[in-house]
Formats: structure tokens, C-alpha cells, sequence
């Protein structure tokens, strides 16, 4: 066995793991050769291994094998790391201690002989054999000592305080690390041979759980000349397979591997006519063991009629959903080298940026809120796929808050809602309710007008899309009727929805008005009326 270090060099991480390569240089001689790569997690999926390698060596790949070790450290850097870390911190936690306990030792010394001190004056003064004078020097320099321990007693606690908080918070990373990184790994065997002596680059590929990533975006929108938004494309990865990404190449992929290559099979789908079980029958009293025999015939009788009334069982189906709703796999290769830690915590990286063309409207529901939402029409005129995530959404500059954003397509039109414009007002009232006087047989008829008054404070001209409805009658003996409408809506619908789209100018108003009518029995009683 020959150990081959290596080190990570790329990765490519899928949306539930993540391909890992790694890569070592030996110089080897001619003859058979098992190189090691040592200390891989046991997340490592082994049927995954694959080696490929190159360089002036002439050599034939005749095998990988992976099988456990068990350590008793755990064998990884960053662990002996965090303990020497702890280590030194514990050691300075003791020299202040130290400190502290002499400085309060000297401070009760001080204070003792300060005790002491009084007491004598007090009986030299009492007796005629002292003199206050002379007696400064001794308390002077007791006070002295005492403030000398008690300053230094102030500056060791807050320097104890931070360290017990590092301590605690290089434990708690030790810990974390140690429920990763267990004292058993795994280790790869590369049997290969080697025709010609020489230099071998050997390359080790393997996937591994516990890493994924999602999309998610920075839209920055600015109006100072021409309208345009800029939007960051990010990935967002985490991983916790127990080994760290350090300097790698990063490759982003939507695409779902499986270490199974089975393609789905349908099984025969029958139908049987459902037998129901016979109603139990009276039994005559029996001896104790004969009821326990007759008990158990009639249990397995029981199940083997439930058995045959069940419904088929059918063969677990190869789910696919997830890959069809991405559609075709898409890869998105960094330019740029990153790192990502083994700590379960989100890194985000940047896929790419580019500008795009936004076109502004306004929209409006006044029956459900007296508020005019803006609204940007962007088309996608990159050649990126945007999948589905949030977007954090910065106006000028000032985040504005988080959008969902579903998947687009190169090509594909979007629209983004860009928050409540108070520059434009909408306000609805009801103009008329009025109730027939005369009664047509016996119905009675109900007049209701409404009125939706729009204005654009702003300085330019805007484009609205108006909506608003009229009741839908859900009873035989209700009618309801659309009697005018001004301007005429664009679109109306059998369930009552009316849409207008208004040209308002600058530093203008726009008046809408519907009319309907309802009309039913007297001795009717509706309800959702206006």
C-alpha cells in the first residue's frame, strides 16, 4: 500500500450532493501499485468511485476499492486545530487565574493590614505613645496596595469573561466537527499498473450526500436616466459531507443523479369484485385447548380472505417529477475559485450578472385595498435559465423586500411587483343603492352604483390595469345585471371580474363607473348583497 495525498480540486454539486474530485501527483516505478487515498467521509457513496489519470507514467487502471478505518483520533486538520486552539485558550485562562487569585490574595493582605494598622494607632493614639504624622506613610501605603489589587482584579475579569466565551465557542465548533467527522473514514484503494516509470496525476471521483444548493437572486432596480434592472444570479450552497471545499472549481448543476440506472416497468392493473367477510359464526363452548385451535384456523382463515379482497399491491413507481419540473439540466460552471466549509451553513457564490429592460404599469383592485401596486414587465434576454427562488428586491438602492421568482426561461417574459406607489391614489364609493318603489309581481329590484376615482401625482404618464366585479347570482331566482359600465372594461368574465387598462397622464385624475342591478323575490332572502 502506498499512500497518494491529494487534495480536493473540483466539485460539482447537484440539488442533494455533490460530485467531488480529487487529485495527487506521485512519481511511481515500474510494477503493480495500490495507492491509498485516506480520510474520505463516510458519506461517500462507494459504488460512485471512479479514478482517471495521466502524466509521463505509463500505467493501466485495474481496479477501485473503498473499505472502512477506524481511528483511535479522529484523523482530520481541522479538529487537531480547534484542540490546540481550545488548549492555548485554557492556558491563558489559567496564568490570568493565577493573576487573579494573587491579586486578591494581596488585597486581603492590604486589607488585614489596614485592619491591623488601625487598631495599633488607635491604642498608640489612646496612650499617648503614637503620632498621626507619622503614621501616614503606613496608610498611604496600604490604600496603595489596595487600589493596585483591585485595578488589577478589573482588567483580569473582562479578559477571563472573553476567553470563557471562546472557549465555549471552540467547544461547541469541536463538537459539531467530531459529530461530523467520526473516528471511522473511509479509504479508496487504486490498483494500478505501471508499464514505464514515471511521474502519474491520479484523479479520484466520488459522490457524496449532504450537499445541495438552491437559486436566489438580487434584483436592483434604478431610474435615474433609463430605466434598468440588474440582476444577480446566485447559488446558495451547503454542505456538511465532512470534508472542506477549499480553493475549488465549483460547478452549480440542476441535474439529479442516480447511482441506479433502472428504467420504470409497469405492472398488470387489475380489477376483482370487491367479496365482503362472512358475518362471524356462534361456536358451542369447547375445551380450553380445542378453542385455542379453533381460534387460531379461524384467524389465518380471516387473513387469508383479507388477503384476497385486498387490493393489488402495486410496485413502487420511479419518481421523475422532480427532474421533469426542471426540465433539461442546466450547469452553471464558476469562473471563479471558491471555498466552502463543512459547517451545514448557506455560502453564496455568484453565477453571473446582467442587465435587463424593465416596462412599468400600475395595478390596482380598490374593492379589496385602496392601493396602486407598480408593477415591471422584464424580459429575459440572456441566455441563462432562471430557476425558482427568492429575490431580494433594492429600488435605488433600498431594499424594498423578498419576491418569489419561478422559472424563466432564455426569451421568456416575467413580472416583478415592486411594492405600493403612493405617487398614485385610488378611491372607490358607493354611488347608489336604491330600491325600487314599484314591484314588478312580486320581485323587487336593487340599483347599485359605484365609482372608482384614480390620480397620478407623478410627473409622467402611466399605464393602469383596473379591476373590479359585480355579484354573480348562485340561485335560479336571482338576476343580476350589468347596466353600464364607463369607460367599457376590456374584459369581463362569467364570474363578474371586470378589467379596464387606463392611460392616466401626469399630474392627472381618471374617473370609472359601474351600474348593476339585482333582482329577486320579496319573500327572498339573499345574502352578499352590497
Amino acid at each position: 500500500m502506498t499512500p497518494f495525498p491529494s487534495h480536493i480540486v473540483e466539485v460539482v454539486v447537484f440539488p442533494d450532493r455533490a460530485r467531488v474530485t480529487r487529485r495527487g501527483v506521485l512519481a511511481l516505478e515500474a510494477g503493480l501499485h495500490r495507492l491509498e487515498f485516506t480520510d474520505l467521509p463516510l458519506a461517500v457513496q462507494p459504488d460512485s468511485l471512479r479514478a482517471a489519470g495521466r502524466g509521463s507514467a505509463a500505467a493501466v487502471l485495474l481496479g477501485v476499492d473503498a473499505h472502512r478505518v477506524f481511528y483511535r483520533e479522529t484523523p482530520t486538520t481541522a479538529i487537531r486545530e480547534l484542540e490546540r486552539q481550545i488548549d492555548e485558550a485554557q492556558q491563558q485562562d489559567r496564568a490570568l487565574f493565577d493573576q487573579q487569585a494573587a491579586a486578591e490574595v494581596r488585597l486581603s493582605f492590604a486589607k488585614n493590614l489596614a485592619d491591623k494598622a488601625t487598631e495599633q494607632l488607635a491604642r498608640g493614639l489612646a496612650f499617648g505613645r503614637a503620632d498621626i504624622t507619622q503614621s501616614g506613610t503606613l496608610i498611604d501605603f496600604v490604600q496603595q496596595q489596595i487600589d493596585l489589587a483591585q485595578a488589577t482584579l478589573r482588567e483580569l475579569q473582562p479578559q477571563r469573561r472573553d476567553l470563557a466565551q471562546q472557549i465555549e465557542k471552540l467547544t461547541n465548533e469541536l463538537n459539531q466537527h467530531r459529530a461530523e467527522r467520526p473516528r471511522e473514514r473511509l479509504t479508496a484503494v487504486v490498483e494500478i499498473e505501471v508499464k514505464q516509470a514515471g511521474e502519474l496525476t491520479l484523479d479520484l471521483m466520488y459522490v457524496i450526500g449532504n450537499a445541495d444548493w438552491t437559486a436566489l437572486y438580487d434584483l436592483r432596480l434604478s431610474e435615474s436616466d433609463t430605466p434598468r434592472l440588474q440582476l444577480t444570479y446566485l447559488g446558495q450552497v451547503t454542505q456538511r459531507t465532512g470534508e472542506d471545499w477549499t480553493d475549488v472549481r465549483l460547478t452549480l448543476s440542476t441535474a439529479r443523479p442516480a447511482l441506479t440506472t433502472l428504467q420504470p416497468e409497469l405492472s398488470p392493473w387489475y380489477l376483482n369484485v370487491f367479496t365482503p367477510l362472512p358475518p362471524p359464526q356462534p361456536r358451542a363452548a369447547a375445551p380450553a385447548g380445542m378453542m385455542l385451535a379453533k381460534a387460531s384456523f379461524s384467524l389465518e382463515a380471516d387473513e387469508s380472505m383479507l388477503a384476497g379482497a385486498a387490493l393489488p399491491q402495486a410496485e413502487m413507481e420511479f419518481q421523475a417529477a422532480q427532474v421533469s419540473t426542471e426540465g433539461a439540466s442546466v450547469t452553471f460552471q464558476l469562473a471563479q475559485k471558491v471555498t466552502v466549509p463543512s459547517d451545514g451553513s448557506p455560502h453564496k457564490v455568484t453565477v453571473t450578472t446582467f442587465d435587463l429592460v424593465p416596462r412599468f404599469d400600475y395595478l390596482c383592485v380598490p374593492k379589496l385595498a385602496d392601493a396602486v401596486y407598480r408593477r415591471a414587465k422584464v424580459t429575459n434576454q440572456s441566455d441563462f435559465l432562471l430557476l425558482a427562488g427568492p429575490a431580494s428586491l433594492f429600488v435605488e438602492g433600498d431594499f424594498t423586500g423578498t419576491l418569489p421568482l419561478k422559472r424563466i426561461a432564455p426569451r421568456e417574459e416575467f413580472e416583478l411587483t415592486l411594492g405600493v406607489d403612493d405617487r398614485v391614489t385610488v378611491k372607490r364609493e358607493l354611488k347608489a343603492r336604491d330600491v325600487d318603489k314599484k314591484l314588478i309581481g312580486d320581485r323587487r329590484r336593487l340599483r347599485v352604483a359605484y365609482e372608482i376615482e384614480i390620480k397620478n401625482w407623478r410627473t409622467v404618464p402611466i399605464d393602469l390595469d383596473l379591476r373590479d366585479q359585480f355579484p354573480v347570482a348562485r340561485h335560479e331566482q336571482i338576476k343580476v345585471k350589468l347596466e353600464s359600465c364607463d369607460p367599457k372594461p376590456i374584459e369581463q368574465t362569467d364570474l363578474g371580474e371586470l378589467k379596464w387598462r387606463l392611460a392616466v397622464g401626469a399630474n392627472a385624475q381618471q374617473t370609472s363607473r359601474l351600474e348593476f342591478s339585482i333582482e329577486h323575490p320579496v319573500n327572498l332572502t339573499v345574502t352578499g348583497l352590497p
